[in-house]
Order: structure tokens, then C-alpha cells, then sequence
């Protein structure tokens, strides 16, 4: 569970290494959806520190039940940097996908990973 002012770990390789969120769609965000985040820290990549990007939540700390029952929960709180057509920035995914995003027709995202959990 996303909401307003959660830092998350970036999992891909656009130069941006944690974010904070500025906004969701809702009150808050699960896995799959689209925020807008701006970038607290970053090496030298695609993006620079202080830009305002759109991200795709791969991984959260609040648990997600799915439909067969089985429940899935992560470490941390991670997203992929998109663009506004919802295509990546970066060109590699590093860290876990899980299936919930080709529910949201992020397939883009889900074929540059290299783990779909």
C-alpha cells in the first residue's frame, strides 16, 4: 500500500536509485498501479535528482492476495520508472515482477524482467 510521501526503491536502470511518492490515482496504490513520483536520489542516467516522473509499483510491503488464494509480499516498496505513454525509461529491470501487471497491460515492463514472480 502506496500512498502520498512513500519512498520506494527504483529496480531498473534509468539513474534513479529511491523516489518519493507525490501522488496517486486513488487514496492509495497496490501493485500494477501508476503513481507520480519525484526523485530523491540519483547517479548520473536518463533522469536527475528533483525531476517529477510516472512509475509502475512492482513490489510492495503490504501483502496482495491473489485469486488462486496464495498471498504474496516483498521486503521493500519498489516501482519502474515509465514514460507518459507507460513504456520503461530504463532499458533493464532488476528486481521481481509479478503477474498482476499483465492484468494492467504493462507488458512492456514485464518482458525486460528478468524474475516474473
Amino acid at each position: 500500500m502506496i500512498i502520498d510521501g512513500t519512498r520506494l526503491v527504483v529496480t531498473d536502470n534509468s539513474g534513479a536509485k529511491e523516489v518519493e511518492c507525490i501522488k496517486t490515482r486513488g487514496r492509495f496504490a497496490s501493485i500494477g498501479d501508476v503513481i507520480t513520483c519525484s526523485v530523491k536520489k540519483a547517479i548520473k542516467g536518463k533522469v536527475s535528482q528533483g525531476q517529477v516522473v510516472k512509475a509502475v509499483v512492482v513490489e510492495t510491503k503490504k501483502e496482495v492476495q491473489r485469486k488462486d488464494g496464495s498471498v504474496i509480499k516483498f521486503d521493500k516498496n519498489a516501482c519502474v520508472l515509465v514514460n507518459q505513454k507507460g513504456l520503461p525509461i530504463g532499458t533493464r529491470v532488476l528486481g521481481f515482477v509479478t503477474h498482476e501487471l499483465r492484468a494492467r497491460q504493462m507488458m512492456k515492463v514485464l518482458s525486460l524482467a528478468a524474475r516474473v514472480f
